[in-house]
């Protein structure tokens, strides 16, 4: 990606999540279609969000009215807090769009780390060369995804099952 241009291509933390996903999703999302209030997953997760690491004072930090990092540890080391391992990859590419987005703002080699407090599990994560180009892979997807004018096909997944989302596509 040439330098220049990466600004545009600024998104939030949850459009790289859903890209992940599901397309159609992120397509929905960015349409302003909000069906994470009406999920008790969602709403699961939230509650989790907000008892863990309560004694950590840098916690829901908006950063250029953009992205929102869960929780800022110590200096610099930048946490997201996710409520199981299910959708792992999808938070880790989150996270490192964090890292990306901040590097490129001037706040240096960060590390990243997805806590899953259930589950008593953590995993680091640095941003790599491989990394950031998976990052600048989604940034274009997003991008793409976001112009077109009717929402990507339905894809059923196993994922479906537990989608805030899926009266939209299947209901």
């Amino acid at each position: 990606m040439k330098e220049q241009n990466y600004e545009e291509l600024y998104t939030n933390g949850i459009k790289v999540n859903y890209v992940a996903i599901c397309h159609r999703k992120l397509w929905l999302y960015s349409r302003g279609m909000r069906m994470e209030p009406l999920s008790e997953r969602v709403a699961l997760g939230r509650l989790l969000h907000e008892r863990s690491y309560e004694w950590i004072p840098r916690r829901e930090v908006l950063i250029d009215n953009l992205i929102k990092v869960d929780v800022i540890e110590g200096e610099g080391r930048i946490l997201e807090v996710k409520y199981s391992k299910k959708l792992s990859d999808a938070a880790r590419l989150q996270v490192a769009y964090y890292l990306y987005y901040l590097k490129k703002i001037g706040a240096g080699e960060l590390t990243g780390e997805l806590r899953f407090p259930k589950e008593r599990r953590r995993e680091e994560i640095r941003l790599t060369d491989e990394l950031e180009r998976e990052v600048e892979e989604a940034l274009k997807k997003i991008r793409g995804i976001e112009l077109l004018t009717v929402p990507p096909e339905a894809q059923y997944t196993s994922l479906c099952r537990l989608c805030a989302y899926i009266d939209l596509c299947w209901g």
